[in-house]
């Protein structure tokens, strides 16, 4: 079954990535072209964004967005999670349950 994560995660994932490049957010509200207050609602959990505006953040933060089939999910998670620096509440964002 394919979980979809919940908002605040996907917005811990953005704002993390943010961080790595050295970006303020409103160093990435200008290159998304948007309002700073909208780059903290995203990040914060507090806005459900449409896809065309995770496919800009992924441009934005220098990010690949893919689908992956459900039956490769497994692969793609022991990948994620052997090369992640991410913290431990926050796994790499790939279908599946964590």
């Amino acid at each position: 079954m394919l979980v979809i994560e919940p908002i605040s995660h996907i917005g811990k994932l953005l704002a993390r990535q943010r961080q790595r490049l050295g970006l303020t957010q409103a160093d990435l509200a200008k290159r998304m072209g948007r309002a700073q207050t909208y780059i903290a609602r995203v990040e914060g959990g507090k806005r459900d964004p449409r896809w065309q505006t995770v496919l800009d953040f992924a441009r934005a933060l220098e990010l690949e967005p893919m689908l992956i089939p459900r039956n490769r999910v497994s692969a793609a998670e022991a990948i994620m999670y052997a090369e992640s620096d991410l913290p431990g509440d926050v796994p790499p964002l790939v279908g599946g349950t964590w």
